[in-house]
């Protein structure tokens, strides 16, 4: 089902650029721009085409996680896992709670969580290392 939405994201998006493209008069990137992704367009563009209200509501939102960012896959033991998931909803809680904004995790957490883990073991020793795996 994400596929699917990711897709109708696309199509809108894409959409939303012709649309500007029209307006501006530049007719010349438009053969670009649809060779660019014309296997998934082609077949979805007619019914997209029937839903005039809903490009004008998502271009608002932000672009889809998977356009902007690279997935990263790991496995993790399960006591971490839990760990993970407890604390990004503490956190999820008290960030929406404050600032009455969605916290995500794919787009805000997960970020988060490396960039700060990263800071942490920048300049360790390998016996640093050793210590920090011996202690999970």
């Amino acid at each position: 089902m994400s596929d699917e939405r990711s897709e109708r994201l696309r199509q809108r998006r894409k959409q939303s650029q012709e649309r500007a493209q029209d307006v501006s008069g530049s007719e010349t990137d438009e053969p670009a721009e649809t060779g660019k992704s014309s296997k998934p367009s082609k077949p979805a563009e007619p019914d997209k085409q029937s839903e005039p209200s809903e490009p004008d509501e998502t271009d608002v939102d932000e672009g889809s996680v998977k356009e902007e960012q690279v997935g990263t896959y790991m496995y993790l033991p399960k006591s971490q896992k839990k760990d993970l998931e407890r604390l990004y909803n503490i956190l999820k809680a008290e960030y929406e709670y404050e600032y009455d904004e969605e916290f995500e995790k794919n787009r805000a957490f997960y970020p988060l969580v490396v960039k700060y883990g990263l800071d942490s073991l920048e300049g360790l020793d390998a016996s640093e290392i050793r210590e920090r795996l011996d202690s999970l």
